[in-house]
């Protein structure tokens, strides 16, 4: 899908996950499968002002966009004490937006990740009878999952199989090192707007990753 400098709001998906190195393949697929559905996706890691603090990044974000993938996995004490609320808090502002939202708004639709099924329960019981999806801290297995729920959220028929998509980015994956070096970047250090045109390019088939 051919990126657009203004993203509609019914194309458009939120990414609320660590921004870490330890989930930069799962992300990086996220952002892949997301493409390749037809949809935008969008994280605060897209916004780029020094002058606007990240909290009004989000919210105008979340504001965008009526899908939003949410993964609340990383709930690990740091090296401090203390675990990280971050993922969770921008979910709860994402059921705000939806819950007490204008009629635009109301229509938003979520796929909530944790890495194992009913683990939130012992961290956030509030959670208790929403449908959250285990991914498993397995990059496959979340574009199955995010293939199936956009494809049932959004009715669409031109979303592809969960198996085409697998195997597209497998392949995607496999040049993406040979292509760094000609783009003069670093492979594991890619910043996001730089990698979201990369996929792009490769999925309309203009660059041979």
């Amino acid at each position: 899908m051919a990126k657009t400098s203004s993203p509609d709001y019914n194309n458009s998906v939120f990414i609320n996950c660590p921004f870490d190195a330890a989930y930069s393949s799962t992300l990086r697929a996220l952002i892949f499968t997301i493409y390749r559905c037809g949809f935008f996706p969008l994280t605060a890691l897209a916004e780029d002002n020094g002058l606007e603090n990240r909290l009004s990044k989000i919210e105008k974000l979340i504001e965008q966009c009526r899908y939003g993938i949410h993964d609340i996995s990383r709930i690990e004490i740091s090296n401090i004490g203390l675990p990280r609320f971050n993922m969770p808090f921008e979910l709860g502002i994402f059921f705000g937006a939806k819950h007490f939202g204008n009629k635009k708004q109301k229509e938003k639709n979520a796929l909530i990740f944790d890495s194992e099924l009913f683990r939130y329960q012992q961290f956030i019981s509030d959670l208790n009878g929403v449908d959250i999806k285990a991914h498993q801290n397995n990059p496959q297995l979340a574009i199955k999952k995010v293939t199936e729920w956009l494809h049932s959220s959004s009715k669409r028929s031109s979303i592809p199989g969960y198996k085409i998509i697998t195997t597209e980015y497998a392949a995607f994956e496999k040049g993406l090192p040979a292509l760094s070096v000609k783009l003069g970047i670093d492979e594991n250090d890619i910043p996001f707007n730089n990698f979201c045109l990369i996929v792009e390019e490769a999925i309309k088939g203009k660059v041979a990753a």
